[in-house]
């Protein structure tokens, strides 16, 4: 059996791609992923073992831009060049994850009448998936909030599929490597794997704040800010900052609670380690989903939400306040929640399917 996967762009998109894939590569299939030749879908698939075919697609943006007029062309490019590659490799399922780079890929299934399979993580599902929906054989999704936007479609709730990751003792971590001890509550800073400027800014002014009420802060900065912060909080004891890692499922270990953007992937990770969570939204993300999904964590009872737009230290303070008042309640409602098996179920349904 054949696979072939259609996603990148971010995480969100190619993560959950993958447990999938790895999960049916597990069960015997052949993997082949087609994505952005300049994306980082590129890397992570070649470091998976999948074949890789490279197409070349850009984003819709949101603001008026002349990159507009290459739209179409690399949209129609990338549509033929998915067309040959299905031609060929003539798989018995095509995943695709959302996102512009799902788009052509997408397409070239519904027209050579490829099975096709959607999963979208957010609460407000993207514009592809929602083109694409009603003609997929089935769209797993990871929030029932989704459902109402996709009426015409064969909706399954199955959660956002992550890569399986070994569990840590913390009574046996060495603190001091980290530059942190072993009694104190860890705040989780995540910015997204670019960072968040405006999260870092507000926060260096809340360090020691953050510090006396006896926090200790493992801060995910993003490359941009790094190298500032690493010079003035990087010896600081109490602190330990990083640009961003492969191996953020240590750090989901080692921390109490987080404060974080609300990506799709994000949300599951913090649900699969049971963190509690100050949601602050990416303004700017595709029709504002991110503050959809923080607004649908904060009706279950699994986080709080901060919008960007009235972000300061003070109201970052008071939301560290509220989360350590809430966070036996919060943690309670995260220890509810089932063992994400979003990738297993999603492979058992394409299974099933594929034996029709």
């Amino acid at each position: 059996m054949k696979l072939i996967i259609g996603a990148g762009g971010t995480g969100g998109h190619i993560i959950p791609a993958i447990a999938v894939a790895l999960e049916l590569q597990s069960r015997g299939w052949e993997i082949f992923y087609i994505g952005n030749k300049n994306g980082m879908e590129k890397g992570l698939a070649q470091k998976y073992g999948f074949e890789f075919f490279a197409i070349n697609v850009q984003k819709l943006y949101r603001k008026l831009t002349l990159q507009h007029l290459k739209f179409p062309f690399l949209f129609l490019f990338s549509f033929a060049k998915s067309v040959k590659v299905l031609a060929q490799i003539k798989p018995d399922a095509v995943l695709c994850t959302g996102g512009f780079v799902s788009g052509p890929v997408a397409l070239a299934a519904v027209v050579q009448k490829r099975k096709l399979y959607f999963q979208d993580g957010n609460s407000y599902p993207g514009l592809t998936t929602r083109m694409f929906a009603r003609y997929s054989e089935k769209v797993f999704l990871a929030s029932e909030a989704a459902k109402p936007y996709l009426k015409k479609a064969k909706c399954v709730l199955t959660g956002n599929p992550l890569l399986k990751s070994e569990k840590i003792n913390r009574s046996s971590v060495n603190w001091n490597e980290y530059n942190l001890s072993p009694e104190t509550k860890k705040l989780f800073v995540l910015g997204g794997s670019q960072g968040s400027h405006i999260i870092n800014t507000v926060l260096c002014q809340c360090i020691e704040e953050i510090l006396h009420s006896g926090i200790e802060l493992i801060w995910q900065t993003g490359q941009t800010d790094y190298p500032k912060i690493k010079e003035k909080f990087g010896s600081k004891h109490g602190i330990h900052c990083f640009a961003f890692t492969s191996q953020m499922n240590v750090y989901y270990q080692l921390a109490d609670f987080a404060i974080s953007r609300a990506g799709a992937l994000t949300i599951a990770e913090l649900q699969q380690y049971r963190l509690p969570a100050i949601f602050i939204p990416l303004p700017s993300a595709a029709e504002n989903h991110q503050f959809k999904n923080a607004q649908t964590q904060v009706e279950r009872g699994l986080g709080i939400l901060l919008e960007q737009g009235k972000l300061s230290p003070v109201t970052l303070m008071n939301a560290i306040s509220e989360l350590i008042d809430k966070n036996d309640v919060i943690k309670m409602n995260l220890l509810a929640l089932p063992e994400n098996q979003a990738a297993q179920a999603i492979t058992d349904l394409i299974e099933r399917d594929s034996q029709r």
